[in-house]
């Protein structure tokens, strides 16, 4: 997976290109200035949309730092890797990011330091400015990677919650989607093909889990003595959410079942 592949929007992938194409022009004295003040941008961007000020401060693990009034970046990062997870429910899951989010913040204060040319300052030389870059986009390309890690560990530590909150969902509850198909009720084979868990947000207090695979559906129709029974596979979705203080007490609060191929 590429740099590009790992940011969040358009907005994010037009202002990497943009900064690049200003690194790449030969012809421009300043380009390395200004391939930062871009650059910048980016990581300030990405940080900002993912890390609310507001999320960040509601976490149980947040402290103001002592110098300033505001969310460090380093928090924001951290916020994004792990939401309002406890340090010691991250540290179990062996997630050992901090490397990358130092790093990150040591590129985001040089490039800032870059934005600030004079005469004494500029970079022309192509050797340090391919160095500069590289290593913008190595730390870019380092924190995208522990917001990736931060969800995969948390999506490995609760797989067997979630896949037990699923099972207890098909067999307790009744989805009305295939209830209505049925005549006379309906039974969920909890063995799911393509099974997938997705991590959909790490939030200050809850986290988001989206279970989605293919259900085998057995649904019955007629009296006991013209009893008729159809299978059919529905593509479906299940969203849980649990509270970050208790992860693994998943609760369901969305769903769907796609009956498209039912009338096909």
């Amino acid at each position: 997976m590429t740099v590009e592949d790992r940011l969040p929007d358009q907005f994010s992938r037009d202002l990497l290109a943009g900064s690049l194409m200003v690194a790449k022009d030969q012809k421009n004295p300043v380009r390395l200035h200004l391939a930062a003040a871009g650059l910048r941008e980016l990581f300030g961007h990405i940080l900002h949309a993912d890390a609310p000020d507001d999320e960040v401060r509601a976490c149980a693990w947040f402290k103001q730092e002592p110098n300033t009034k505001t969310v460090t970046r380093l928090q924001k990062a951290i916020y994004s890797t792990q939401g309002g997870l406890s340090d010691a429910f991250v540290e179990r899951l062996g997630l050992d990011v901090e490397d990358l989010h130092r790093a990150a913040i040591r590129s985001i204060e040089a490039l800032n330091k870059a934005t600030h040319v004079r005469p004494d300052t500029l970079v022309n030389d192509e050797a340090a400015i391919k160095s500069f870059i590289d290593e913008a986009l190595a730390a870019l390309e380092g924190l995208l990677l522990s917001f990736s890690e931060g969800r995969s560990a948390v999506k490995e530590a609760l797989v067997d919650d979630v896949y037990r909150a699923m099972s207890d969902a098909l067999i307790e509850r009744t989805f009305d989607d295939i209830d209505i198909l049925a005549g006379k009720g309906y039974e969920i084979d909890p063995w799911i093909d393509d099974a997938e868990i997705e991590i959909e947000a790490l939030g200050s207090q809850v986290i988001l889990v989206r279970f989605s695979g293919v259900a085998n559906v057995t649904l019955h129709y007629g009296s006991k003595h013209d009893a008729v029974e159809i299978q059919h596979d529905f593509p479906f979705w299940l969203r849980f959410e649990a509270p970050v203080k208790k992860p693994t007490e998943l609760t369901l609060v969305a769903h769907h079942f796609d009956d498209t191929s039912w009338y096909t």
